[in-house]
């Protein structure tokens, strides 16, 4: 709705509506409340008749509007303009002695400058908003904890921001507003996700997602969806990771948002890559560089430029895949460093040595194995193995390789239990428990993943263990498992 305030007798009330549309996502709407005074986005606002605090109110709001709105819609040189209103406000706040408004254009100059790659820059700048001595339930300290995040993502730092970030959960939930409280969700969401902890992530991603419904923020609630199916095709839900992205676009397109419309094709294009559909996966990621090219935001597109040159690599049309990866490096020599360039070759090498490995000998199915029982469990006779996939119950004799032996048993709270995810037809096992309809599964080394029970299948209850490297002539010796 148009705010209908004359910008030239009320910049104050301007800029408070200024800044409602701006949580809300709303930057083009914003930017039209302010064309009598700003019709050239490359000249300065016509601000000369202005109070001095309401010239910098008027200029921060410019500035961090061009940014956002320019990083959306691909307006060539938005972010330097965005950088220069942006500092020409904080100049007159610190006239003033306005901190807590010099502090909140520093965050939005960190933003601008991660928006274009420059992460040593942005670090300076967010470390300078969170050196001002501002109150922790401060709009423009929370914030700043919000933009530190993202700057910490860009060097790793996944361990710090979310030590960081879980300290700082009871504030933001006190402060209560549902902007910065989604944001706060996605972004410890996403260190999760980095440091391996996929249930949990899903679980902070879902209130992220709340959170943003009620904010009315549907760029950053596409991007929770983009997220989700991320962590979707990771964990081999494919249909899940198709329908959560589509959902991204959807809202994207409506948003007019290219970037970020081109960087969710990206993602669609991984899901068709993880299952091995690498035409449409080709065809894909064709779309996402039409869009992306014209985008200032040269993160996304060296990241689709790499995902081209893999999908490329299992199409077996290897010099487009060098020249692809060639475009990446280049663009990423220029705007990222070098350290970022050496990263994509070697990932482009990881891809390439993934691709030509031989194909390894599976593990015999179970059912082929001639399992020689111990006395004390000879009292089974229906009974299966699953092969164990990884070491998150090396603690109780589960190696990574081992096979489990898994009995038709009535299963207790605290027993180590095996199920299948219906979906994946993916095993997990840890020790059960369930209530409300959820299952969860513990393990000794990780943390506890939770199901709904119409999505699992319980297979039984895991009571031997046959060791790797014990298979000869087709038999395998059972160990009771002791826990």
């Amino acid at each position: 709705m148009p705010l209908h305030v004359p910008t030239q007798s009320k910049p104050a009330a301007l800029a408070r509506g200024l800044f409602k549309l701006e949580r809300n996502g709303k930057y083009e709407e914003a930017l039209k409340e302010l064309t009598d005074i700003w019709p050239d986005f490359d000249l300065d606002p016509e601000i000369g008749s202005f109070e001095i605090q309401d010239a910098a109110e008027i200029l921060l709001r410019c500035g961090c509007l061009i940014g956002f709105h320019g990083h959306i819609a691909q307006i060539p040189n938005s972010q330097l303009r965005s950088k220069d209103l942006l500092t020409n406000a904080r100049e007159r706040f610190l006239s003033l002695k306005n901190f807590e408004k010099a502090a909140e254009c520093e965050n939005y100059v960190a933003l601008a400058l991660w928006r274009t790659r420059e992460f040593n820059e942005a670090e300076i700048w967010i470390e300078e908003a969170l050196a001002r001595q501002l109150p922790i339930l401060s709009d423009t300290r929370l914030y700043s904890h919000i933009a530190k995040s993202m700057v910490d993502r860009s060097f790793e730092r996944y361990e710090e921001i979310f030590a960081n970030l879980k300290k700082l959960e009871p504030e933001f939930l006190r402060y209560g507003d549902a902007f910065l409280t989604g944001s706060f969700y996605t972004n410890i969401a996403l260190a999760l996700k980095n440091l391996g902890n996929k249930s949990e992530a899903i679980g902070h991603f879902e209130l992220a997602r709340y959170y943003h419904q009620r904010s009315r923020h549907k760029i950053y609630l596409g991007t929770v969806e983009n997220k989700l199916a991320q962590i979707y095709k990771e964990t081999g839900k494919f249909s899940r990771a198709h329908e959560s992205i589509d959902n991204a676009t959807r809202i994207f397109k409506q948003l007019k948002d290219k970037t970020r419309e081109g960087f969710s094709l990206d993602t669609k294009a991984l899901i068709y890559f993880a299952e091995s559909k690498y035409n449409d996966a080709l065809r894909t990621v064709e779309k996402a560089l039409l869009i992306l090219g014209k985008s200032e935001n040269f993160g996304y597109l060296i990241e689709t430029l790499l995902t081209k040159a893999k999908i490329l690599l299992h199409l077996d049309k290897f010099s487009a895949a060098v020249l692809s990866l060639i475009e990446a490096v280049n663009v990423a020599r220029v705007q990222t460093g070098e350290e970022s360039a050496v990263r994509l070759i070697n990932d482009f090498e990881t891809e390439l040595k993934r691709k030509n490995e031989p194909v390894t000998k599976t593990q015999p199915a179970a059912e082929d194995l001639e399992l020689i029982m111990p006395p004390s469990l000879a009292r089974y006779q229906d009974y299966r193995g699953v092969w164990m996939t990884n070491d998150h119950l090396k603690n109780i004799g589960l190696d990574c390789g081992s096979l489990g032996i898994v009995v038709s048993e009535k299963i207790n709270r605290g027993d180590l239990a095996a199920v299948t995810e219906l979906e994946s037809d993916q095993v997990i096992c840890g020790f059960y428990d369930a209530d409300f309809g959820i299952v969860c599964l513990e393990t000794p080394s990780g943390d506890p993943q939770f199901f709904d029970e119409i999505n699992i299948r319980i297979l039984g209850k895991i009571v031997g263990v046959c060791q790797p490297g014990t298979l000869k002539d087709g038999k395998m010796a059972v160990e009771v498992l002791s826990i």
